[in-house]
């Protein structure tokens, strides 16, 4: 069945292209410019940094900080770590990578690897602040903010799919190990991985966004409607598309937030692609995308009530009201992490107690 959906995917696709070959180009075009103009100067600089940090085992010590909150909050193993690290330094689809490698090699059991997969594979905070935040809409504050609830709202997905198959078999524990490599090949390495990474990306984004567009525009839409179906198909092109609409801006701060936490089926695809060959499940992680969607667009629009970001951007209350914004999101969101955490916490005594009685 998985096939055939596959072939006949590839079938819409040529069709898409044949019937409308003009506006495949010109959507292409506009596609290359976005990823020239913002993508690539935004993104191609953090990839090599991000690289670093693999390459050179900080990575790695970072993760091994984590460790302890992994079992008790996630379910997850120790080692779990290094792709929630990886997946909120690196972006997509680096976490996705690593928990599908931590599987491969038997750091965790298939539960554990899904369970990683649904809050570990999240955009990186170069793309949300730099070119969401800064590029796109001009002010860092909302960059910061979004990125804060994006990370939030991942933490949530990983609590809440702690008890995801808690009856299946969990790994035996295990540790991170760190690795290190020589300055010279740890850039060597940064380098080639990160053009890599910035090719797949921005190839991805023209694809996808001028197949999506071809068809969209092919039917009478609304622009919000069309902003939203090319951010749920890629969502690079759909937060620029939502940017560019003609509505108050917490309204398209709550769009943006909605879109860069559902990641786009762009992101799923590669997702797909990356966890193929280990046999895991993607079902638990396109739902957790869609939770994670939901949260991140819940905790925007307790910010936006919080702090109204209504002030103008050249005005000296703007600094004022910048700060007051980051701090609401950044207090909003320890607040929902607390009370998950207060929750899982008393769930998981509570079923001590119970198994004890017994």
């Amino acid at each position: 069945m998985k096939r055939i959906l596959f072939y006949l995917s590839i079938a819409a696709a040529a069709a898409v292209i044949l019937l409308r070959a003009e506006a495949v180009i010109c959507y292409s075009r506009e596609a290359i410019d976005l990823c020239c103009d913002t993508i690539i100067p935004s993104l191609f600089p953090f990839f090599v940094v991000s690289g670093l940090i693999i390459y050179s085992g900080f990575a790695s010590l970072i993760a091994r900080l984590a460790e302890p909150v992994m079992r008790p909050l996630f379910n997850v193993p120790p080692a779990g770590a290094c792709a929630f690290i990886m997946g909120i330094i690196s972006g997509f689809p680096i976490g996705a990578v690593t928990a599908s490698q931590l599987y491969k090699s038997g750091n965790v059991s298939k539960t554990e690897a899904e369970r990683l997969l649904a809050f570990c594979n999240n955009a990186g905070p170069l793309f949300v602040i730099g070119t969401v935040g800064v590029a796109v809409y001009g002010k860092l504050s909302y960059g910061v903010m979004l990125y804060m609830i994006h990370i939030a709202s991942s933490l949530i997905v990983g609590i809440l799919y702690r008890f995801y198959h808690t009856d299946r078999h969990n790994s035996p524990p295990t540790h991170v190990n760190i690795t290190t490599a020589s300055a010279a090949e740890a850039f060597s390495a940064a380098l080639r991985t990160s053009t890599e990474n910035i090719l797949t990306v921005c190839f991805s984004i023209i694809f996808f966004s001028s197949i999506a567009r071809a068809v969209i525009t092919s039917y009478p839409l609304d622009p919000i409607t069309e902003a939203m179906i090319t951010g749920i198909c890629e969502f690079s092109s759909g937060t620029l598309k939502i940017s560019a609409l003609d509505a108050p801006i917490a309204q398209k701060l709550l769009l943006t937030s909605f879109v860069v936490g559902f990641s786009g089926l762009c992101v799923h695809l590669q997702v797909i692609a990356v966890t193929a060959r280990s046999g895991l499940s993607v079902i638990p992680y396109i739902a957790g995308k869609i939770i994670h969607a939901i949260t991140a667009l819940l905790l925007t629009a307790a910010v936006i009530a919080a702090a109204p970001p209504t002030v103008s951007v050249f005005s000296h209350n703007s600094r004022i009201m910048g700060a007051s914004f980051t701090i609401s999101s950044l207090m909003i969101c320890i607040g929902c992490i607390a009370i998950c955490v207060i929750s899982c916490l008393a769930a998981i005594h509570g079923n001590k107690k119970t198994e004890s009685r017994r």
